[in-house]
Order: structure tokens, then sequence, then C-alpha cells
């Protein structure tokens, strides 16, 4: 199924559930699978654009996804795209989707930093959240961008958290602000 015929699809409200898997989608691209956000019965959306020039213009269009009012549950596979902080930035802006249950952010190898960890802990706020899988493996984070995201554990609805920060330089001390995680109420 090409993109367009599956935005026909979308558009005509024959599909819920969406799954692409795609490769040489760039930032272009990207933007045109933000159009997605308009299509009122959304509820699930896959994404695998692993390794496809993404970069942070892409990921602004797939962070309008936060406009889509019945999407529920979000998978963004977006490993090695080059987002950087101010993609990271970008996709936060998930926190505004109304119906958003459930998000899996795969962001592996994209030189987010510490100021994109940051910003991704906006997603505490997502009001309807309750589980967040984000993968933030080769992403030059250190100590301070750990404890950054320490603050996810103030998330109100958040249940479920899965955090990956392997391959980055956190040390000891990032390491041990994540105790704080044992006090949460919700995350226990």
């Amino acid at each position: 199924l090409s993109l367009q015929a599956m935005l026909y699809f979308v558009q005509q409200d024959r599909l819920r559930t969406v799954d692409v898997s795609a490769k040489a989608v760039g930032d272009v691209g990207a933007k045109a699978l933000g159009v997605l956000k308009d299509f009122l019965l959304l509820h699930t959306l896959t994404l695998n654009l692993e390794n496809n020039a993404i970069m942070a213009s892409g990921a602004y269009s797939l962070g309008a996804l936060k406009e889509a009012p019945s999407l529920r549950i979000l998978s963004l596979n977006l490993r090695k795209n080059a987002v950087g902080p101010r993609g990271a930035q970008a996709l936060a802006a998930l926190k505004d989707a109304p119906a958003l249950r459930a998000l899996t952010l795969n962001l592996e190898w994209n030189a987010i930093g510490d100021s994109g960890a940051q910003a991704l802990v906006m997603l505490k706020d997502a009001p309807l959240l309750h589980t967040l899988n984000l993968n933030l493996g080769n992403n030059t984070i250190t100590a301070s961008g750990a404890q950054a995201l320490a603050a996810l554990n103030e998330a109100p609805s958040l249940h479920t958290l899965s955090l990956d920060l392997g391959r980055n330089a956190i040390g000891a001390s990032g390491a041990q602000v994540f105790a704080a995680f044992k006090e949460a109420p919700v995350l226990q």
C-alpha cells in the first residue's frame, strides 16, 4: 500500500489503525505523514521510520499528531534520524494529544543531548498518558539530562514507564536520581 493510498483510506474513514514502515522518507515525507492528525477516527498509529533523515523539521511535522482527536496509541520509531534537541522538543508537544494513552518513542542515535531530554520531560503533562516507552540510547545525555528525566515520576496518570538510557554518559550520579521512582505512587 503506497503512502498516498493509505492516506486516501484513512480520509475515507476506512482505517482506524495505520502501520507504516518506510525508507527514504526524509523530512518532506514526514511532513506528508503529519496530515494524519486531521483524520478524526484514527485510533492507533505506528510509524517505523528508522534511518530516514527526518531531522528536526520532520519531527516538528510528526509532533503535529498532537492534534489527532482520537489517537490513543502512538508508536514512533525514529532511530537514527538526526532529529537533535529541536526535534525532541517538537515531539514533546505530543503531551497535548487529547486522547493519547500509550506512547512509544524510539529516539536512539539522534543526538538529542541533555536539552532534548529536558524537553521530553514535558510528556509528564499528558493528561491521559498511562504508558510511556522512551528509548533514548546513544544520545549524548549526561547526568544533567538524567536528572531532568527523573521528573517523569511526577506524571499524574502514568503507571508504566520504560526508559532506555543505554550508551549515554549519565554516570553514577545520573543513575542515582532514578531512586526517586521508587517513591512514585503511580509507578509502583
